[in-house]
């Protein structure tokens, strides 16, 4: 056993001799709360991280929000007093497009420029990108805005089976099941009762559906082909946009009808006109960070509530909406868009390859030859 010896202290006081004289003692207890206070400090200097990382994600859900929710209204607007969507198309592709080569000029962004090579691999994704948005204004000109709600809302029907053929994606579970047939259901009520139904209204959702699908497909190998940052896929994809809008502009002859008197050329329209501009490149830009910010399921469900804020102002601003059946049908299906998740991968990290498409198909049928794996028991099986 250990013999405690009691010595005198300095001021006469009996102490054990394995207590630490007073002054180290002291010393001891200011590093103690030299610790606790670096404890606290740490603890001060998470708090304030926490608080500035929930702040900037709530200010992007913010900005998101106000710009998401109002581009399509802003666009429906615009359609409706100046019936011209390819002019209005090459005005925001040209403005995007401007916008982004002064901020690299500037300095704030970094652009790569437009080359040959570029060009040509990113002709089959410009095209659909085009087809998409050509098709929207088109739903948005002849038809209320809850019709192009209803047919965006049908693009993860489609998304989910394609991504199960194509890229390597599981098939929807249970719950996102429940929400695809509730969208589809709930399209199918809005059809029924939809009372500005025309043939050209829908043969332009058809086209937004098949775009928006050939889109989603071609963006992932395009982007995979050629590593550009953000900016400079915008800045290409818009400037590569300009001659196709151009040319179906001229093909619509939409330059002859800018004097029409159904064309009104006021400083509202115009302002709008402008904004829609603005709109888009915002739009581009809070896309980009809210994805950062955000798992896809939280986008998910953001962009849902855009199209709440959408379908309320458009609701109140004039009467160039549907019926009250119909508004109902629309509810519907942004109340089961919010369940929907993405499908994750059969593979985690591997998305497209070839000899995997069309996963329910047997491989000969495609001409894939069964690969072959040895079993635990030594045999050979096709897989």
């Amino acid at each position: 056993r250990r013999r405690r010896v009691l010595q005198q202290g300095p001021s006469g006081h009996l102490r054990s001799a394995d207590e630490a004289p007073a002054p180290y003692a002291k010393m001891s207890d200011g590093k103690a709360k030299v610790e606790g206070m670096g404890d606290t400090n740490e603890d001060s200097n998470n708090a304030a991280t926490y608080l500035w990382k929930s702040t900037r994600v709530l200010g992007i859900i913010l900005v998101y929000c106000a710009i998401g929710s109002q581009l399509s209204v802003v666009n429906k607007v615009v359609v409706t007093f100046i019936p011209l969507p390819n002019f209005i198309l090459f005005c925001q592709f040209t403005a995007t497009t401007l916008m982004l080569l002064l901020a690299h000029y500037t300095g704030m962004v970094e652009v790569e420029p437009l080359t040959w090579r570029i060009a040509g691999i990113y002709t089959p994704l410009v095209i659909t990108f085009f087809a998409l948005l050509y098709a929207g204004m088109e739903v948005m000109k002849y038809a209320p805005l809850e019709t192009f709600i209803t047919v965006k809302s049908m693009t993860p029907v489609l998304f989910s089976a394609c991504e199960y053929l194509f890229l390597g994606r599981a098939l929807p579970n249970w719950k996102s099941s429940l929400a695809l047939v509730g969208i589809v259901f709930g399209a199918a009520a809005y059809v029924k009762v939809d009372a500005y139904a025309s043939v050209k209204a829908y043969m332009f959702c058809g086209l937004f559906l098949v775009a928006a699908v050939s889109e989603g497909l071609v963006a992932k190998t395009t982007i995979e082909k050629v590593p550009l940052n953000n900016w400079s896929r915008s800045y290409n994809i818009n400037i590569l946009s300009m001659p196709l809008a151009m040319a179906q502009m001229l093909l619509a002859e939409e330059m002859l009808q800018m004097g029409d008197e159904k064309n009104e050329w006021s400083t509202k329209t115009i302002t709008l006109l402008v904004a829609s501009c603005v709109m888009g490149l915002g739009m581009s830009v809070a896309t980009m960070w809210i994805r950062e910010a955000l798992s896809a399921t939280s986008v998910s469900v953001v962009a849902t509530c855009n199209k709440f804020i959408s379908e309320l102002v458009n609701w109140f601003i004039w009467n160039k909406h549907t019926t009250s059946d119909g508004l109902w049908a629309v509810l519907v299906i942004m109340v089961c868009g919010i369940f929907y998740e993405q499908a994750p991968l059969r593979v985690p990290g591997q998305s497209y390859v070839r000899e995997e498409i069309c996963p329910c198909l047997p491989r000969s049928w495609l001409g894939f030859t069964p690969k072959v794996r040895k079993t635990d028991g030594g045999a050979y099986g096709a897989i």
